[in-house]
């Protein structure tokens, strides 16, 4: 059977992928179907797109599951996307294990502790079980924002007693939740809004950036693999002037280094 060219990856693709899923409550709405439907719908689009990243071969996928400010929605919404979370990473966790995929909470961890112990607990023990592995990464922002995780990490740095001379970016890197970890290349977000919302603040100044109009529960496999080809297709400049490289000059970025699936 020949292959599907539309399934091959292209040339370059990004590291680090950042998934903002939206759309789940209006999709439900137009449904007429209850809210929680809507998430179970979206997380199968979720599902959807981590199988392009690890077919592709991206080794960072970061999927944004409830932020600090979805608490104020309504408590039965709450409890609904903490429980399909729970049971999502019990089903996968011997896939974790199998493909050697490193799992990271990225968020704060007391107040889900203090409301739903038992995924707290699921979350240190995932976190704990996958350290080693290093064939691919998935990390889960619940309860996050990306003010939150800068407070975060300057307050650590103050309990340490880190001088204000003494702060580099690399010690501030350091104690984010993202630490060792290359910063997203390209942020998607579904469902047609046009916002970052506050993820990943300080890691994504160079993300590419691709806002899909439809809502999540509505997308499959190749919505995802048609944005990583547009991906491919830009020409990443990090702040530096088109044209021809200088011999022996590598384009780089902040780091010194040419990025991964650039176009240098």
């Amino acid at each position: 059977m020949r292959e599907d060219p539309a399934a091959q990856p292209p040339d370059h693709v990004p590291r680090h992928v950042v998934l903002i899923p939206d759309g789940n409550g209006r999709w439900a709405e137009r449904q007429g179907r209850p809210v929680a439907e809507g998430h179970l719908q979206g997380a199968r689009a979720v599902e959807a797109f981590l199988r392009v990243c690890r077919d592709w071969g991206i080794a960072v996928a970061t999927v944004w599951a409830f932020s600090t400010e979805n608490w104020g929605r309504h408590e039965g919404e709450v409890v609904a996307i903490m429980r399909l979370v729970d049971i999502y990473l019990r089903k996968n966790r011997p896939r974790f294990r199998n493909e050697r995929m490193r799992f990271r909470h990225l968020g704060r961890r007391d107040r889900i502790a203090a409301r739903f112990p038992r995924l707290a607990r699921l979350l240190v023990e995932l976190e704990e079980e996958t350290r080693a592995f290093d064939r691919y990464a998935l990390n889960l922002a619940l309860d996050y924002g990306g003010r939150d995780e800068t407070l975060r990490a300057v307050a650590a740095l103050a309990a340490e007693g880190c001088a204000p001379e003494d702060l580099t970016w690399e010690r501030l890197s350091g104690r984010l939740d993202t630490a060792g970890q290359p910063d997203p290349d390209l942020i998607i977000r579904t469902s047609g809004e046009h916002r970052l919302s506050g993820i990943l603040p300080l890691q994504s100044i160079y993300a590419e950036l691709i806002f899909i109009p439809r809502l999540l529960p509505e997308l499959d496999e190749s919505d995802f693999r048609e944005a990583f080809r547009e991906f491919a297709a830009r020409d990443r400049r990090f702040g530096l002037r088109p044209g021809p490289v200088p011999a022996g000059q590598a384009r780089a970025g902040e780091d010194g280094r040419t990025p991964k699936g650039s176009r240098a």
